[in-house]
């Protein structure tokens, strides 16, 4: 009889032997082992990311949550994704600022003037992505030009210049070209000022895609505005753009229910722009001129919104607007007057796009930046208002929402 403890010995050495074997079959095929399992970690997190992106809405809509900015709850939801947070998800919908391109670069460059005010810049910049889009370029800047101080007007302070060319790239689709050395690669380099895209029209059957791609643009600088923790391109702090709140609600902003009035005269031509307007939209140029207590109240009355705060921004130069205000024994007790202002700053800005209701005039392309913010941020269309036409004695609205974003609407052959 073999002892027991020999049977034991010789088990151990037949497990070894396998085990010997298992490792060195190992050893043999590590390389081909290696890609198997490399190949089965990119398949699944491949999987993974299909499933959240095309599968995925519902999970990515439990994480949604209210865009609040200043304070104010917006009517946008949203949530950027975990890991690739070039991605935002608003009410299940994705964004990605991609396009398809050429080994082509659209180059934006310091221009010898700034171009208008931040109406004009941002028409600009949207019209750049059009350009680019429907070229299949890619769209770059200088870091010091035209197109960061539009960006950076409402959004994206930051204290590191390299995470924010980072940033401006995953987030915005734009590359900052430093030097010449970042134009190596390129087949051909396409430089166009401000002035050149703001006129600047796709072709009539793409605006409403566009349209939506602009939205994208305008939600992802919201979701990064400034609050003066710091500093812009220029190298200066980057303007509190909720501080006209902490002014002139002093910190209960979250709180207050206010409309706002944009008055424009704009040395005339806006009396010309809005009798062009009136032949694409059919609006009543006199309505969004004049402001009349009448027009003004015909607008709040119904939405209850004449008891609560009331400001206005004019650039001064149809006195009677204001005056008309003031002298309304209903509007003037709660009409607050910004002063003359022939260009508006970006608090002055955060205020009209955060107001619970908003009264603009189409022929400013300021104005019009305004309403566009809104509708990317939630607004509705009884809650902005640009288009009325006058009917029967009474002011109507004419032309939806989606009218300030049409270009063959807006003519924006006009500056």
């Amino acid at each position: 009889m073999i002892p027991a403890h020999y049977k034991l010995l010789n088990t151990m050495n037949i497990r070894r032997e396998k085990a010997d074997h298992f490792i060195s079959v190992i050893v043999k095929h590590r390389r081909v082992l290696f890609i198997i399992c490399a190949a089965t970690s990119l398949i699944i997190s491949l999987f993974n990311d299909a499933l959240y992106l095309i599968g995925g809405s519902n999970a990515m809509s439990k994480q949604e949550e209210p865009f609040v900015m200043c304070d104010r709850r917006t009517p946008l939801n949203y949530a950027i994704h975990p890991r690739m947070t070039e991605r935002v998800s608003y009410s299940g919908d994705t964004f990605v600022p991609q396009w398809p391109t050429q080994k082509k670069l659209l180059l934006l460059r310091k221009d010898d003037y700034l171009f208008g005010h931040i109406g004009n810049q941002m028409n600009s910049l949207l019209h750049a992505y059009d350009y680019a889009r429907d070229h299949q370029l890619e769209l770059g800047t200088t870091f010091h030009g035209w197109v960061i101080g539009a960006i950076q007007f409402m959004g994206y302070e930051s204290n590191d210049n390299k995470e924010l060319r980072n940033e401006i790239r995953n987030e915005l689709g734009i590359t900052v070209i430093r030097n010449s050395t970042d134009l190596i690669g390129y087949d051909e380099v396409i430089q166009l000022s401000a002035k050149d895209l703001y006129f600047y029209k796709s072709p009539g059957e793409n605006w409403e895609a566009n349209m939506n791609f602009h939205i994208g643009i305008l939600r992802r600088i919201f979701l990064r505005y400034n609050r003066a923790l710091g500093y812009a391109h220029h190298g200066l702090r980057a303007i509190n753009v909720c501080r006209s709140f902490d002014d002139l609600f002093h910190r209960s902003q979250s709180e207050i229910k206010y409309s706002v009035i944009h008055s424009r005269f704009m040395e005339g031509r806006a009396q010309f722009k809005l009798n062009q307007l009136a032949k694409t939209s059919g609006l009543t140029p006199k309505g969004a001129l004049e402001m009349s207590p009448k027009y003004v109240r015909m607008i709040l009355k119904p939405l209850g919104m004449l008891s609560h705060p009331i400001i206005l921004f004019s650039d001064g130069q149809l006195p009677h607007v204001e005056e008309g205000l003031l002298k309304d024994p209903v509007i003037g007790p709660k009409l607050i007057v910004m002063g003359n202002k022939t260009s508006l700053t970006g608090p002055d800005t955060a205020l009209a796009i955060l107001s619970d209701v908003y009264i603009g005039n189409p022929a400013s392309v300021t104005s019009g930046y305004i309403a566009r913010s809104r509708f990317a941020l939630g607004y509705g269309e009884e809650q902005t208002y640009m288009f009325r036409k006058e009917h029967h004695d009474k002011w109507i609205s004419v032309c939806n929402a989606k009218c300030i974003w049409n270009p063959w609407v807006m003519n924006t052959n006009l500056v």
